[in-house]
């Protein structure tokens, strides 16, 4: 009957340093979970220290920039309609490049998508629709950003928040540095 108590449930005596199951027994006084030392991980997940990829080329992103400032200081600086007119052209050169990057990402992840759904044809018509959405969110996200890439072609669209903010602190800057030339060259101290 002992033996039977063993397998199956422990009598009110102590267990025999024999065991035959090892997990169970115990050990110079520790008594030792296996299920829990196996299964359970103690320790918290740790927590993502860098932003994603994707971040980097956010439309969002792109546009909280303080292109006033780099304007103010272009301006201060350069102080030219040419440098002007060039650096406008690059940001909606930077613009529409970031733009393609994330049309590019959101194709990329329709595919995933797409060939996602084929696997799981036939398993679940929710988990179908899902996708359907899902894909089709993308698609119009896809529209939405060539519809941005043509606008900025036109001076339209969302590009003209930063161009605009650009040309007002370039303006600012030029005047700044011609305002501190006047009064430098009136009082005769830089000359």
């Amino acid at each position: 009957m002992s033996w039977f108590s063993n397998i199956f449930g422990r009598s009110n005596s102590a267990p025999a340093a024999t065991d035959s199951n090892p997990g169970t027994g115990a050990m110079a006084g520790d008594d030792i979970n296996v299920l829990e030392d196996l299964f359970v991980n103690n320790q918290p997940p740790a927590e993502a220290t860098g932003k994603p990829a994707e971040d980097a080329y956010s439309l969002k992103t792109y546009l909280e920039q303080d292109f006033f400032r780099k304007g103010f200081e272009d301006g201060y600086n350069g102080h030219a309609a040419e440098l002007l007119e060039n650096k406008i052209l690059s940001m909606k050169a930077d613009f529409r490049y970031n733009l393609h990057l994330k049309i590019d990402q959101a194709r990329q992840e329709i595919l995933k998508l797409e060939n996602h759904r084929i696997n799981v044809e036939g398993m679940s018509d929710r988990l179908i629709r899902q996708l359907d959405n899902q894909i089709n969110a993308m698609k119009a996200n896809i529209h939405e950003l060539e519809a941005e890439i043509a606008l900025a072609d036109i001076d339209q669209g969302y590009v003209m928040i930063g161009v605009y903010q650009y040309r007002d602190g370039f303006i600012r800057g030029t005047e700044a540095y011609q305002e501190e030339k006047l009064i430098a060259g009136n009082t005769g101290l830089f000359v």
